[in-house]
Parts: structure tokens; C-alpha cells; sequence
């Protein structure tokens, strides 16, 4: 049972769905293999979000976003809330993300 519940955030699904489409276009194997990564990434947030480093962009307030690299150049940012982790963005690195 995970020890942490992850709530994702309203746009969250959106991206998911924009990122896994772009990659099936590309590469249907890319494609699973972002969602099989998402997936393991999901898992560890679930066992220990604190494992993973804040977040250090000036657009977001200081030590409050945790990220999570996943699929080579993917990134889940969240924040941590006692027990409950708020997903609030899956983002490609190589974009200006201005979410």
C-alpha cells in the first residue's frame, strides 16, 4: 500500500495525453516506454516523494516544487502536502514550459 496518496492536478491529464501522442507519431515504442517510466515515477512518489530534489526555476517560489526525471527528458513537478503529493505538471525539458 503506497504511503503517499498523489492527486493529480487539472491539467495534468492533458499533458500526459499531448506528450504520449507526439511520441506515437514519432515512435510507438517511445510512446510505452514514456508511460512505463510515468508509471515506475508515479510508484516512487508514492513510497518517497522526498527522495526526489526541489525544483530551481525563479518562476516558482523556493523550496515548495519536488521534480521528477523520468523518460529521458521528462519532468513531473509536484508539491508535498503531509501525506498527499499534488501533481501539477508533467513537462518536456526541451520546451519553455511556461505553465
Amino acid at each position: 500500500m503506497p504511503k503517499y496518496k498523489v492527486i493529480f492536478g487539472s491539467r495534468v491529464d492533458n499533458m500526459l495525453l499531448r506528450h504520449v501522442e507526439f511520441l506515437a507519431r514519432v515512435s510507438v515504442p517511445a510512446a510505452k516506454q514514456f508511460r512505463d517510466e510515468f508509471k515506475k515515477v508515479i510508484r516512487e512518489i508514492e513510497e518517497n516523494p522526498y527522495q526526489f530534489p526541489y525544483e530551481i526555476d525563479i518562476n516558482l517560489p523556493a523550496d515548495t516544487y519536488h521534480k521528477a526525471l523520468f523518460a529521458k527528458r521528462y519532468k513531473a513537478l509536484f508539491l508535498i502536502e503531509d501525506k498527499t503529493v499534488y501533481l501539477d505538471a508533467v513537462v518536456d525539458c526541451r520546451q519553455d514550459n511556461s505553465f
